[in-house]
Formats: structure tokens, C-alpha cells, sequence
């Protein structure tokens, strides 16, 4: 925990750092956010995001326990981006009200929220891009992209973090073909995700692997799920991706007790593949995403409880879960604000009745872009796995302020 909070500090003294040594400053224009700090041979960007909501739970007859409703603080990040002159790219970027978080409840896991959100360096001087260090896995488009650039507060549960990992340690090779119509993504991984910082390597000394290809049309295409460019003509990319890991634990040994996650699927001691799908549309303002995530588990050991206490002949020697996620945004320069619906609908194994949808609505008021923004998201659970994952509400509803600098 001292380390974490060390690093929070070096971050600011390093901020402090830039200021007095780069000669020339100046804010960035309207289109991206944060102070750009330049020398003869390196360029620093420094910004972050501040965010807060106000969130009402409509408990179900029963339940009198309101503790959800109030203040919450969603973001508090500080992220420093750099390039060098020889083609390096360096990003450290924490979240400073995770850390904090952290340090309270002495708790370093938070699959959807981690304290570290980048730190890393990469080549680019070469056609094909090296990236060593922690940031965002090249899997899933929903994983990818900022969920705040939406109207909504987090991200769907399929690709939220408790499936599956959202960041790593490790190395990342990604390369463009075909005029950018091609992007191809590989990589090594430690298999620990978020959890990589409070456990390092588990005892299987083996990695997880990563592989995802896209085509883009007409040509490159950011992973911003929205169309405020208000495309006059139609534009898409779909991807394919996969993902692997065999953490069978010697024996004796253990994988950290949360690193599994909510759903124990994250990382198990055994075989996990995870493969899927999406793709995205924009045209005119609007823009229609789908997603789908799928897994295949193998369990090293009979007993596992992932097995839910089945014999060999009912599961076969494993474990599948997954689901989708759809939606579609209309994004109204003239009205300045954004609206979205999802759906979304993904089970947590296919040998209990765990099957859970939800249905998200949202509504952004962008007084300037996304830089300044008012959020609203409402979402009911449309179906409750009543038996693996009971609800306490029948709905939920966040609205709050983002300032993005």
C-alpha cells in the first residue's frame, strides 16, 4: 500500500518537474484535453478527469438497507502522456480516488476500477508498434473504449471486469495493413490482470495470450463508441478476438483469493479460453454497436466449485459462460446532447439457471463535449439469476457531473 501511495506522490512531483524544465506551455485546443508541455525533443500532455453522481436504488419490498443512495465520487485521475523524438510513447495514469480507496479498506483489487490504469512505454518507429508495461488489453471493443465518452456510468457487466480482466502486464505488438483497413493486435500477458499489482505472478509461471484482428472501412477508425463527427458517410469496423491462459497450479499452491472476481471466472486454476466478437456502425450521428463474449473453462481439478458439485458425465470436464451486448446512440450537435439504450444478456455458467439481462438507458447534456458533461443512466435488470446472483433492487438510477481536463 505504501508503494501505491509513493507513486501517487512521484506523479505529482513529476508534474511539478515538467513545468519548470519544458519551455513552452499551452493549453490544448477544444478537441482534446489537457496541457501540453513541449521541449526540442519530447512532448508531455498532462490531464485527468473529475466525476461525481448522485445514485437512488429502487429496493425491492423487503430490503430497507439505503446505504447506496447519496454522493458518490466516480473519478478522480491524473494521466501524464508522452512522445519522444526517436518514436517513444510513455503513459502513467492512476486514479487517485481508488488508491485512496484502496488504502482504506486495505483492498488493492478492483476489477472494474484499479488504481493504476497505464504504465507503460512503447516503440513506434517500427510497422509494427511495441508496447511493454500495464494498460488496457486489446480485447473486447467494450473493454476499449472509455465509458466516459458516454452517457453512461460504467461499463456493461459483460465486459465491465468480472468476466474477465480489462488491464495487464505485459507485451503488446500491433501492427496496421491494407491503408489501415487491417489492425492486428498479439500479446503476453501475466494472466493476473488488475490483480497483477497486489500478487505479481501466480505460481503457474505460464502467461495469458491475446490475439484480436479488425477491419476498418473506410480506413481508421478510434474506439469511441459515438458519432459526434456526424459521419456523411456509413463507417464500420468488425473485430474478432481470442484469448488463453492454462494457470494449472502446482501442487500446494494457490491463485490470490480475489483475483477470481465476483463470478469466479476471471482466472481460474486450470484452462480459460475466451473468444467473441463486435462490431460498430456510425453514420449521420447515429451509431449501433454488438458485442458477444464467450468462455470455455476447464477446471484442473473434478471438484472445483466452478463444477457446481456435478459429476464429470453431466459437465464434461468444463464450464461455459458469456453472453452480448447491444446498443444503439444518436448523438445531436444541434441539441448537444447524446442518447443511448442497451441491452445486454450474459450467463456465468452453463450448469445453474445464472442467465441475467439488463437494460440501459442514458442521456448526456454536453455543455462542452465530454469535457464538460451532465451524465443521467437509468437500467432495470430485465432478468434476475435468482439462485447465483439475487438482487436486492428492481432498478437504479446516477446522475451526475464530469469534467474532463
Amino acid at each position: 500500500m505504501k508503494k501505491l501511495l509513493f507513486l501517487a506522490i512521484a506523479t505529482i512531483a513529476i508534474t511539478n518537474l515538467c513545468n519548470a524544465q519544458f519551455s513552452e506551455f499551452q493549453r490544448s485546443d477544444s478537441s482534446t484535453s489537457g496541457f501540453t508541455f513541449s521541449s526540442e525533443n519530447n512532448t508531455m500532455q498532462i490531464g485527468g478527469r473529475v466525476s461525481g453522481y448522485y445514485e437512488n436504488r429502487f429496493l425491492k419490498t423487503g430490503y430497507t438497507n439505503l446505504s447506496h443512495n447519496g454522493w458518490a465520487v466516480k473519478d478522480a485521475d491524473l494521466d501524464l502522456l508522452g512522445k519522444t523524438n526517436n518514436h517513444f510513447v510513455y503513459e502513467f495514469h492512476i486514479s487517485l480516488v481508488d488508491i485512496i480507496a484502496a488504502a482504506a479498506t486495505q483492498n488493492t483489487a478492483n476489477p472494474a476500477n484499479p488504481g493504476f490504469k497505464a504504465a507503460y512505454i512503447s516503440y513506434e518507429g517500427w510497422k509494427v508498434h511495441v508496447k511493454f508495461g500495464y494498460d488496457k488489453l486489446p480485447f473486447s471493443q467494450g473493454s476499449i473504449s472509455d465509458v466516459y465518452a458516454t452517457p453512461m456510468w460504467s461499463h456493461a457487466n459483460l465486459y465491465g471486469g468480472d468476466l474477465f480482466s480489462r488491464r495487464d502486464f505485459g507485451l503488446t505488438f500491433n501492427t496496421r495493413l491494407l491503408h489501415n483497413h487491417i489492425n492486428l493486435y498479439g500479446g503476453a500477458y501475466s494472466g493476473m490482470g488488475e490483480n497483477f499489482y497486489e500478487y505479481g505472478n501466480d505460481a503457474s509461471g505460464t502467461f495469458e495470450y491475446i490475439g484480436r484482428i479488425e477491419y476498418c472501412f473506410p480506413g481508421k477508425m478510434k474506439y469511441h463508441p459515438l458519432d459526434e463527427e456526424n459521419t456523411q458517410k456509413p463507417t464500420f469496423r468488425i473485430a474478432a478476438n481470442i484469448r488463453y491462459e492454462d494457470k494449472t497450479q502446482p501442487t500446494g499452491q494457490t491463485i490470490g483469493v480475489d483475483a477470481p472476481g465476483a463470478y469466479g471466472l476471471r482466472i481460474i486454476n486450470g484452462k480459460r479460453m475466451v473468444y467473441g466478437g463486435d462490431f460498430i456502425a456510425k453514420y449521420k450521428g447515429f451509431s449501433y454497436l454488438f458485442e458477444t463474449d464467450l468462455m470455455k473453462l476447464t477446471p484442473a481439478n473434478a471438484t472445483d466449485p466452478l463444477f457446481e458439485g456435478t459429476s464429470n458425465a453431466v459437465n464434461g470436464g468444463y464450464i461455459k459462460a458469456g453472453g452480448f451486448v447491444t446498443g444503439l446512440n444518436y448523438n445531436s450537435d444541434k441539441l448537444r446532447s447524446t442518447f443511448s439504450v442497451n441491452y445486454e444478456d450474459f450467463k456465468t455458467d452453463d450448469l445453474t439457471v445464472s442467465e441475467q439481462s439488463w437494460l440501459y438507458f442514458g442521456y448526456a447534456y454536453k455543455v462542452s463535449g465530454y469535457n464538460s458533461v451532465l451524465k443521467a443512466e437509468y437500467y432495470i435488470p430485465t432478468k434476475e439469476a435468482t439462485l447465483t446472483n439475487p438482487l436486492k433492487y428492481s432498478g437504479q438510477i446516477r446522475i451526475g457531473y464530469q469534467i474532463v481536463f
